[in-house]
């Protein structure tokens, strides 16, 4: 399915023309009928011989309702650019097409209209016109095709012609990354809350949950319909209507993105290789504000230029935008900005979250380049070269292609050693290789100079290394989990060390560790909690299997809380809950080795506490 959408000026007949190509009127409001003027966009769909379901977005031509004609014509597939055989070009003919060839819209026909005005002479002489502009443009060797939406003719030589374009264009990616950029919502009786907009990047299914970006309200779609027919699932290329449930009108406006909860997210900032126009009359300057036409949506930002203190007409330039308001900016989208008079240029989007940089920076400049124009492998060099390795869908979300391509070049990649693939928790994650083997390393230091520093300490704690290198839990796992498979780490009881250590205690601390040892056995449940030796004694013996860490005051001997630990779940398969009070008396023990012990059981997920109980965090409790 395709999407196609009109460009030209006002009152040459663009409505009409959708009329009689399609026999549905365009426009939907009773204002636009009584001023035979388009206001709003305006939406029909027909059938050709080989593409069934085109759907065709009328836009207005009047200069005044130019924010709405750029919010229907930023994901169509094809251009069908109108010009009256009665008035030729004119300067909103111009600025369309030059908004067209910003979003680089690579595919269009022109239908010159009106004929059944003028004699054929003025239909060639606006044919040269048009050559005339069109030279240089993405529709320098279009087809112009003479009609007349009142007498139909010309109509089936358009519908020929648009039918042969379409067949020259590839069908819509998918990427399982829907997204409907919302240009129209509105409620009906019995229905609730509609939307409608142009589907891209994936598909939507009826029941799927989903959310508006832009807010974060969620939602489920309650029904869909593709031309007025319903449908169990949309397809990315179509103009799409989504019923949506649990969201008011109130809550949704044009400009919104919906999308699966948690595929999007919203940007203040994005990078912008941006094309500023030749017929500007000023040059556009760093920090001036603009506004900028993205998708459906339209919002105020600040343009900030990159690699130049002023940006003049004709130029390329790298800009970043910053935002007013946070709006979704994806990848390879295009974006206009414009004056409150006039469109200044337009450009794509390399980096949808942008960070702040410095200006007229060397690495920033061509790492962007490198973001525009590198190969697949670059952008996947690019998206995995992080503190942190990546699942694939941050790859896909970030470089905007397809799990396909990736998969595809990850192979070579891994084989070549520019990345390496880990696994955690039955999930693959990748890095470079460069990046990895510098956290390696890194690692490996830290444990190290740990052990010179303690050679009597069997390790570090994951805790201690995530402090000591910043990293994040998750990372820790990850990156120790594929280290160790090396051999080059061993994790034993909680802690980390080095494959080469071997801790040994002192003859003083050994003799401390066998009199602890023995107060442990003896004492049983309630151990002295005054007399725990030094750290690396205890982490020694933990690490040893012989005792087992309750608290910072008290520890256990190992056969002692495995007893104590039968007991506990025993109690609980039998009852269903405990309180601190049946702990106690279970083990004869004070308050403070009851709590104690009841907490140690809940931070290893044994247990859980429920107000002042505990259940077995496994055991499912009837409904009372």
């Amino acid at each position: 399915m395709y999407i196609i959408g009109t460009a030209g000026h006002v009152d040459h007949g663009k409505s009409n023309l959708v009329k009689a190509l399609t026999g549905i009127d365009p426009d939907r409001l009773q204002e636009e009928k009584d001023r035979e003027l388009t206001i709003d966009l305006g939406y029909a769909w027909f059938d050709l011989p080989d593409h069934k379901n085109v759907s065709v977005i009328d836009v207005p031509g009047h200069e005044k309702f130019i924010n709405n004609m750029l919010a229907g014509v930023g994901s169509i597939d094809m251009a069908l650019l109108v010009i009256a055989a009665d008035e030729s070009v004119m300067p909103q003919t111009r600025e369309h097409l030059q908004i067209l060839e910003l979003l680089k819209i690579k595919v269009g026909a022109i239908a010159i209209t009106k004929i059944d005005l003028v004699e054929k002479g003025m239909v060639d002489l606006v044919k040269e016109d048009v050559t005339e502009m069109i030279r240089d443009t993405f529709l320098e060797n279009a087809l112009m095709v003479p009609v007349s939406s009142k007498t139909g003719d010309g109509m089936n030589d358009l519908k020929v012609v648009i039918n042969k374009n379409l067949s020259n264009i590839r069908d819509p990616r998918d990427i399982d990354q829907a997204r409907l950029s919302i240009d129209r919502a509105f409620s009906m009786d019995g229905f609730g809350t509609i939307v409608t907009g142009n589907l891209r990047d994936g598909k939507l299914l009826i029941g799927q949950q989903v959310e508006i970006v832009n807010s974060g309200k969620r939602s489920r779609i309650r029904g869909l319909q593709t031309h007025n027919t319903k449908a169990t699932k949309a397809i990315p290329g179509t103009r799409v209507a989504v019923n949506l449930s649990g969201i008011s009108i109130d809550e949704v406006a044009r400009g919104d993105v919906l999308a699966p909860i948690g595929v999007l997210s919203p940007t203040s900032a994005f990078d912008i290789h941006l094309k500023v126009l030749k017929n500007i009359p000023n040059n556009l300057r760093h920090n001036m504000f603009v506004n900028v036409h993205l998708g459906s949506a339209q919002q105020i930002g600040k343009l900030r230029l990159l690699d130049c203190d002023t940006a003049k007409p004709g130029d390329e330039v790298w800009a970043q935008i910053k935002l007013n308001h946070k709006l979704i900016a994806i990848k390879n989208d295009y974006c206009i900005i414009r004056s409150n008079q006039a469109t200044l240029g337009g450009g794509v989007i390399v980096e949808p979250h942008a960070k702040r940089y410095k200006i007229k920076h060397a690495e920033t400049i061509d790492a962007l380049n490198l973001k525009l124009a590198g190969s697949t492998e670059d952008l996947i060099v690019l998206s995995t070269d992080k503190t942190n390795p990546v699942q694939i869908q941050s790859i896909v979300k970030e470089t905007h292609l397809s799990d396909t391509e990736i998969q595809n070049s990850l192979v070579g990649m891994i084989k070549s050693k520019q990345i390496i693939r880990l696994v955690f928790n039955q999930s693959f994650y990748y890095q470079t290789f460069a990046k990895w083997k510098g956290r390696v390393e890194e690692i490996e230091n830290e444990l190290s100079n740990y052990h010179t520093n303690f050679p009597g300490k069997v390790g570090v704690t994951k805790n201690e290394l995530n402090k000591n290198l910043n990293l994040s839990p998750k990372t820790t796992d990850i990156v120790l989990n594929n280290i160790k498979e090396s051999k080059l780490i061993i994790i034993e009881n909680g802690y980390i060390r080095l494959s080469s250590h071997k801790p040994k205690l002192s003859m003083l601390d050994e003799i401390e560790a066998n009199l602890f040892l023995s107060m442990l056995k003896e004492r049983k449940y309630s151990p002295l909690t005054d007399s725990v030796p030094h750290t690396h004694i205890t982490e020694d013996l933990i690490s040893r299997g012989e005792i087992i860490k309750i608290n910072e005051q008290i520890f256990y001997d190992t056969s002692t809380y495995e007893v104590m630990l039968s007991k506990f779940v025993d109690f609980l398969k039998k009852h269903e809950q405990i309180n601190i009070s049946e702990i106690k008396d279970l083990f004869n023990v004070s308050r403070k080795y009851a709590l104690g012990f009841a907490e140690h059981l809940d931070q290893k997920q044994i247990s859980k506490r429920m107000g002042d109980i505990r259940i077995l965090k496994t055991l499912k409790r009837e409904p009372q």
